[in-house]
């Protein structure tokens, strides 16, 4: 799809999803109406129900983050809508996000994105407790602790493995901002089993960050970036927070399904010392909902969503 052809597509979907606010809004005045990047709502949706139970709202998936900024603009800058009650939820991505971060309606997640909240060693606990019946209060304590370690050697292994995928994207984006890199790249068309192998005991690395074509069929084949920037812009951070939250959700959705086969095995188990019965079923396109329960919820959420000052609907 062309330029031209993707700023029509984002224009009509603007114009689409302020329509879909306004009925919102008019049908209900003191519903809150929610704007989520993508399927976000999925994250966020219990998140609010349950720190906020007071209020009422509608979700809408407005696409991608600047969908979301674009939207308030509008919103805020309207003749008619400019004090409506609304919310506005977006990654913190690999921008610096100097023009909204002060915004008091806007949440920026504290880290590259909400599937980021899915990968921490605590959500795993919590996984393993929950769907593989197994934790440290339980008789078979070794079991857990041997999944938690291997979970832990497991991420240590991946999140080194795609290290550089990471610098490549960020040098990637950062070229297309300043107009040095003209092409526009899809990475969620990107397949997962081209950059890295994941076994219980191997990590392994596929893709080759001096080659960005041979990841990006669309990007010139002569073109060469240079890493050392985002090596150092990544170098104090945290690899698991700050890295690209939708590779690391898949990783940890290959792993459980590696950790359930084991589990669910007659014999020769590598990780757990008895049988069990895992109905955990976790698919591509949904597993940011299926595993949402298990996901931290940051503090920051807390607080966000705690300060918002909204008008009560009678039940």
């Amino acid at each position: 799809m062309s330029l031209v052809k993707l700023l029509i597509k984002s224009r009509d979907n603007l114009s689409v999803k302020f329509m879909e606010f306004t009925r919102i809004v008019s049908k209900n005045k003191g519903k809150v109406a929610v704007f989520f990047e993508g399927e976000d709502e999925k994250y966020y949706s219990v998140r609010i129900n349950s720190i906020r139970p007071d209020i009422q709202w509608s979700g809408i998936n407005s696409g991608g983050k600047s969908n979301v900024i674009k939207l308030r603009e509008k919103i805020r800058s309207h003749s008619t809508y400019a004090n409506s009650s609304c919310l506005f939820f977006v990654d913190s991505d690999f921008d610096e996000n100097n023009s909204i971060k002060d915004l008091e309606d806007i949440y920026i997640t504290p880290c590259y994105s909400v599937e980021n909240f899915y990968i921490t060693n605590a959500t795993f606990e919590r996984i393993l407790s929950a769907e593989f019946g197994v934790n440290d209060a339980l008789e078979n304590e070794n079991c857990y602790n041997n999944a938690v370690s291997t979970f832990k050697k497991i991420k240590t292994n991946y999140i080194d493995s795609i290290k550089e995928f990471n610098f490549l994207i960020r040098e990637l984006r950062l070229m297309g901002a300043c107009g040095e890199l003209t092409e526009r790249i899809n990475i969620n068309n990107l397949n997962y089993d081209s950059l890295i192998k994941l076994n219980l005991d191997n990590v392994e690395k596929i893709y080759d960050e001096s080659n960005p074509k041979s990841l990006f069929p669309e990007l010139p084949a002569d073109l060469s970036v240079n890493l050392e920037s985002s090596e150092k812009h990544f170098s104090p951070l945290s690899a698991e927070l700050w890295f690209r939250g939708k590779q690391h959700l898949e990783f940890l959705r290959i792993i459980l399904m590696k950790f359930k086969e084991d589990r669910c095995k007659k014999n020769e188990r590598a990780i757990f010392a008895n049988r069990g019965n895992v109905k955990l079923q976790l698919t591509k396109g949904n597993c940011i909902s299926e595993l949402s329960q298990y996901a931290d919820t940051p503090s920051c959420l807390k607080n966000f969503l705690e300060k918002q000052n909204f008008v009560k609907l009678a039940i």
